[in-house]
C-alpha cells in the first residue's frame, strides 16, 4: 500500500448507506468508516470491498487503553479492513498495545501477520503532542501519523496551539519515515476546507479527510500542487 499517493481519505457512513461519492465521478484514494456504527462490521467491509475491490478501507476507532474500548478495538479489526486510524494516541505505549491486539486478531482470524496497518493519531490530544519525541521506534505496519485540530483549543486550524500541533505531528512523522495525514476541519465548507488544505499541504502533510464529495477535487488540487 503506497500511502504517500494516498490525497483524498474520504469519511463514509456508519450504516450501510449508499456510497458517499459519486462512482462516475471524482473518486477517492481510501474509504474510512467510523467502528462505531451499527450493523455488522465485516459484512458492511466486505460490501464495500465487492462494490470497490481497489479501494482501501481503513475503520476509525477511539482510544484505547487497558481498561477502554479494547472490545471494539478488537471488533474493528476482526473485520479484516485494510488498516485502521486509531485517535487519542497519548504515548508509544498505546500504538504498541494496538500492536498486540492486532496480532492476535490476525493470529486468530486466520489473517497474515501486519496484513492491517495502523494510523496512530498522535495530533488530536495533548498526551500525543507532549509526548511526539519519545515516537523514535516504527512498528511495522504503522504506516502514518494523524493530525486533528478539532480537539485541539476548540478546532481552529489557524491558531497557536492548532499550528504548534501541526507542525509537532509532521517532525515526529519525519522522524519515523513516515507520512502523516491530516483530519483537521471534513466537514469544513468549501472555502474554509480550501484554506486548509492549502496550509496542510504547506506543512508537509501527504493527504486529508474529506467528507463531502465536493472537497475530493479541493484536495486533490491542493496536493497536486505542494
Amino acid at each position: 500500500m503506497d500511502i504517500r499517493r494516498m490525497k483524498v481519505w474520504m469519511l463514509g457512513p456508519a450504516a450501510d448507506t449508499p456510497l458517499p461519492f459519486d462512482l462516475t465521478q471524482s473518486y477517492p484514494d481510501c474509504l474510512c468508516l467510523p467502528a462505531t456504527g451499527d450493523g455488522d462490521l465485516g459484512d458492511r467491509v466486505e460490501s464495500l470491498r465487492g462494490i470497490l475491490p481497489s479501494l482501501p478501507i481503513f475503520l476509525i476507532c477511539e482510544p484505547i487503553s487497558q481498561a477502554y474500548n479494547v472490545a471494539g478495538f478488537t471488533e474493528a479489526a476482526r473485520a479484516a479492513p485494510d488498516g485502521i486510524i486509531l485517535r487519542g494516541v497519548e504515548s508509544a505505549a498505546r500504538i504498541q498495545m494496538a500492536e498486540t491486539l492486532l496480532r492476535v486478531v490476525e493470529a486468530r482470524e486466520g489473517l497474515e501477520e501486519g496484513a492491517i496497518a495502523l494510523i496512530a493519531m498522535i495530533g488530536d490530544n495533548g498526551g500525543g503532542l507532549l509526548n511526539a519525541r519519545h515516537f523514535v521506534h516504527k512498528p511495522g505496519r504503522l504506516i502514518a501519523l494523524g493530525y486533528d485540530a478539532g480537539p485541539l483549543d476548540g478546532g481552529h486550524a489557524g491558531n497557536d496551539v492548532a499550528r504548534h500541533g501541526a507542525v509537532t505531528t509532521m517532525l515526529a512523522a519525519r522522524n519515523l519515515g513516515i507520512p502523516a495525514i491530516d483530519f483537521t476541519g471534513a466537514e469544513s465548507a468549501s472555502g474554509a476546507f480550501e484554506t486548509s488544505c492549502h496550509r496542510a499541504a504547506r506543512n508537509g502533510f501527504a493527504g486529508k479527510l474529506a467528507a463531502h464529495p465536493a472537497h475530493i477535487g479541493i484536495i486533490k488540487n491542493a496536493f497536486g500542487a505542494a
